[in-house]
Parts: C-alpha cells; sequence; structure tokens
C-alpha cells in the first residue's frame, strides 16, 4: 500500500492547513496542453495577486477590506482576458488602474496622472480611461441583471 504523505509531498506543496493548495510540477511527467495551460493561468493568477498587495503598500490612500476584495475579484474574473483591458501596460499598471477606479468612485475630482505612482507604473489619463471603459463594458457583458420592479409597481392597483 502507498504511503499518502508521501505522494502529497511528491506532487503538492502544503499553503497553510490545506495540503494541496499549490500543484508541484515533476519534470519526469508529461502534461496535456490544455493542463499545462490551466498551470500557466494559475500562475499568472497568483502573480496578480501579489502585484495587488505591493500596490496596496505602495499607494498613498487606504482601501477597506470590501474594496479589496472587490479588486481581487476583477482579477479572478477576468483572468483569462485580462491583456484585453490594455494590450502594452503591464498587470502593475492595469491592476494600479482597478485602484484608482475604486478612488475616483470616493473622488470624482481626482487626477489620476498627477501622482506620483501614476508617473512610476506609467500610468496616463489616456490609459486609465481605456481601462475604465473597458472594465465597465467587461462587468456589463458578464454580469447578470436582476429586474426588480416592485418598487414602481402600485400593489394596491394590481390587487
Amino acid at each position: 500500500m502507498t504511503d499518502i504523505k508521501k505522494l502529497l509531498n511528491k506532487y503538492y506543496t502544503g499553503v497553510g492547513a490545506d495540503s494541496t493548495a499549490i500543484d508541484r510540477i515533476n519534470p519526469a511527467e508529461k502534461h496535456s496542453h490544455d493542463y499545462n495551460k490551466r498551470m500557466k493561468k494559475q500562475q499568472y493568477n497568483r502573480h496578480r495577486h501579489l502585484i495587488l498587495d505591493e500596490l496596496l503598500n505602495e499607494i498613498p490612500y487606504h482601501y477597506t477590506t470590501s474594496e479589496v476584495e472587490t479588486v481581487r475579484y476583477w482579477i479572478d474574473r477576468f483572468n483569462d482576458n485580462f491583456k484585453d483591458f490594455h494590450r502594452t501596460s503591464s498587470n502593475e499598471t492595469i491592476i494600479l488602474a482597478f485602484l484608482m477606479i475604486l478612488q475616483k468612485q470616493k473622488n470624482p475630482k481626482l487626477k489620476v496622472s498627477k501622482l506620483s505612482i501614476s508617473d512610476k507604473y506609467d500610468l496616463t489619463d489616456n490609459r486609465f480611461t481605456l481601462i475604465q471603459n473597458r472594465l465597465i463594458f467587461q462587468l456589463m457583458r458578464t454580469t447578470e441583471l436582476r429586474y426588480n420592479q416592485a418598487k414602481h409597481l402600485n400593489h394596491e392597483y394590481m390587487e
């Protein structure tokens, strides 16, 4: 009988209490093209979350946990076509634009190009606007709508 701990140590690395969180690649094994693509996308996703953590330490604004979770949701949701937001921009620039979208929602008079962190990551007003518009259209395309017209109906009239 095989020892399960030995197999887990061979194929997986532990993260916290979950010992099967991250797959360990064994170079002696052959994998399908789809499997390799899926592993690469997971690697990109983890890398983007690390970039978000670094940007949260550098940025001069405070974000609540729900706002950070919103950005994490956008990263997870659009991981497959992340570069469609702006082809020539880096991941840092796109994630910084996501954070600035939330900050601009609080303060509409914010000038993104005037910030020093925008110069560091090459986030101009044109790039910010383009990424913002593409995010809006991606959310409109992928988010389901729920109509609730109970506020507008006169229930007494309906009876």
